[in-house]
C-alpha cells in the first residue's frame, strides 16, 4: 500500500497534464501512487495520459466540477496520506520528501513560485502573502486563503472526517476545507517553494462576482462553526471587514467601480478604524 496518493483532477488539460504527471512520478519520495480524475475532458487529455500506462491510475467521469473530481480521487486512494496537484501545476522533485521530513501535523503545506500570466504578482508567493504554521483558524479568516491547494498534503482520514471538498463551491472550496480542518487541528508549513502555481488569463479567480459571492459564503460558514461562534465581537467584525475589503479590491481590479465602492463601504462599516479601507475607496473614486 502506498504511503501517499497524489490526486490530479483534469479537465481539458491536454497542454499541461503530461508535465504535471511527470512532476509527481519523478518525486524523490517514491512510495506513492498517482490518480488522475478526468472530469469529462473534450480534448486530448486522456490520450495524453495513455503514455504512462500502469504507472498511473486514470478515472473517467462525466463533468462534475473540480471539487467532485478531487473527492472521487480520494475515494479511490489507497494511501494513508493524500496530496493534491492541479493538472496545470508542477511539483519540485523533493516536494513530498521535504514535507515528510518536518512533519508535525496531520496537514502540511508549502510556499510556492508563481508561473504563467502572473502580471505584477511576485514570483515567490510568500513575498506578497504572509504564511505560517500552527493554529490557523483565525489567520485564515482574517487574511483569506494563503494555503495553495497544490502544495497541500494531509491525512486521508482527516479529509474523510471533514467530508472532503464542498461541491457547491468552485474556486473557494479549498479555503472552506482548510477552515474546517483548522477549527480543531494545527497545520504545518514548509517555507520552501516546492510547487509551481500557474496563472491563466481567464482563470477561475478572475470571475470576481462569483468569487466574491463564494468568499462571503465561506466566511459565514466558518463563523457558524462552534469555534467561529466563540470568537469575540471585535474579531468577528474584523473578519467581515477583511472579507468586504477583499471583495471590493477584486471588483476594483475588474473595473467594477460601483461594486468596489460598495465593498469598501461595507468594510468601513464593519471596522472603521482601518485607514486602508478609506485609501482604497479613494483610489477607486478618483481614478474612474
Amino acid at each position: 500500500m502506498p504511503t501517499v496518493s497524489v490526486i490530479i483532477p483534469a479537465y481539458n488539460a491536454e497542454p499541461f497534464v503530461r508535465d504535471t504527471v511527470l512532476s509527481a512520478l519523478n518525486q524523490t519520495y517514491t512510495d506513492l501512487e498517482v490518480i488522475v480524475v478526468d472530469d469529462g475532458s473534450k480534448d486530448g487529455t486522456v490520450a495524453r495520459l495513455s503514455e504512462f500506462g500502469d504507472r498511473i491510475r486514470v478515472h473517467q467521469q462525466t463533468n462534475s466540477g473540480v471539487s467532485k473530481a478531487r473527492n472521487a480521487g480520494v475515494q479511490l486512494a489507497r494511501g494513508e496520506w493524500v496530496a493534491f496537484l492541479d493538472a496545470d501545476d508542477l511539483w519540485a522533485p523533493n516536494k513530498l520528501e521535504r514535507q515528510f521530513a518536518g512533519l508535525v501535523a496531520p496537514m502540511v503545506y508549502t510556499n510556492r513560485t508563481n508561473i504563467g500570466a502572473r502580471g505584477d504578482i511576485p514570483e515567490l508567493q510568500s513575498e506578497c502573502t504572509p504564511m505560517e504554521g500552527g493554529d490557523l483558524f483565525v489567520p485564515l479568516l482574517l487574511r483569506g486563503n494563503f494555503i495553495t491547494l497544490t502544495t497541500v498534503m494531509l491525512k486521508k482520514e482527516l479529509f474523510e472526517r471533514m467530508n472532503g471538498f464542498y461541491s457547491g463551491l468552485n474556486g473557494t472550496e479549498d479555503w472552506d476545507l482548510w477552515l474546517r480542518i483548522a477549527e480543531s487541528n494545527h497545520i504545518a508549513y514548509c517555507p520552501e517553494p516546492l510547487a509551481q502555481y500557474r496563472f491563466h488569463p481567464a482563470g477561475l479567480s478572475r470571475n470576481y462576482q462569483r468569487m466574491n459571492e463564494e468568499r462571503t459564503f465561506v466566511t459565514a460558514r466558518a463563523l457558524a462553526l462552534a469555534r467561529g461562534r466563540g470568537l469575540s465581537w471585535k474579531t468577528r467584525r474584523q473578519i467581515w471587514a477583511g472579507t468586504w475589503y477583499t471583495n471590493g479590491s477584486a471588483a476594483g481590479r475588474a473595473g467594477a467601480r460601483t461594486d468596489a465602492l460598495l465593498g469598501f463601504a461595507r468594510a468601513v462599516g464593519s471596522w472603521p478604524l482601518n485607514a486602508d479601507f478609506y485609501k482604497e475607496a479613494l483610489k477607486v473614486f478618483v481614478n474612474v
